[in-house]
């Protein structure tokens, strides 16, 4: 063997050494890049999803569409959850994060219409479950319930249900599908 292949040899193994420090540089980029808190795990399958659906009162000459979307933020310490009504008539943004504090997932909502509220959100079994307080208002409603999931067809579900006189009272259902097209409009 001599000088010259010997080189050679050496060459090929620092390139061959190269590329997979490389190749596993970007793969672990790629991956942390989708990581989520632990404490928010159960969103995995909504994160980069938009989904459209009609309200249950919609007609044809009134139609309510919803858009709405989940994606990871805060190097993924928190999920915003965005919806659009009609192209911009209404929406809001959730921003869900751990509370290291009272240790309990929280969310902020800010609307278009200028509310603000504070909801505890649990997950379980890939169902989210986001309860908000509306005790201020004057209608009889205390908490409102939004359980999303996405069912085995790959349809998001949205149950609804109001807390009144202390009995949680079913209100309505929206369905959803996935349309990665779909527009989140605020105006």
């Amino acid at each position: 063997m001599n000088i010259e292949t010997l080189q050679k040899g050496i060459c090929l193994k620092n390139f061959s050494s190269i590329i997979f420090v490389i190749f596993f540089l970007i793969i672990s980029q790629i991956l942390n890049g989708k990581e989520l808190s632990k404490h928010l795990l159960g969103f995995d399958n909504f994160i980069d999803k938009k989904f459209k659906g009609e309200f249950y009162n919609s007609t044809k000459e009134k139609p309510l569409i919803d858009v709405i979307y989940f994606e990871r933020i805060l190097n993924g310490e928190a999920i915003r959850i965005s919806h659009s009504v009609n192209r911009g008539e209404y929406g809001g943004q959730y921003i869900i994060t751990w509370n290291s504090d009272i240790e309990r997932i929280e969310s902020y909502y800010f609307s278009t219409g200028g509310e603000i509220r504070l909801s505890i959100v649990s997950i379980i079994d890939k169902e989210i479950t986001i309860e908000e307080d509306f005790s201020k208002n004057k209608n009889g409603i205390q908490k409102v319930k939004k359980i999303y999931r996405i069912n085995d067809e790959g349809f998001l579900e949205n149950h609804i249900e109001y807390l009144i006189n202390n009995l949680w009272v079913k209100s309505h259902e929206m369905n959803y599908t996935q349309n990665d097209s779909a527009k989140i409009i605020f105006r």
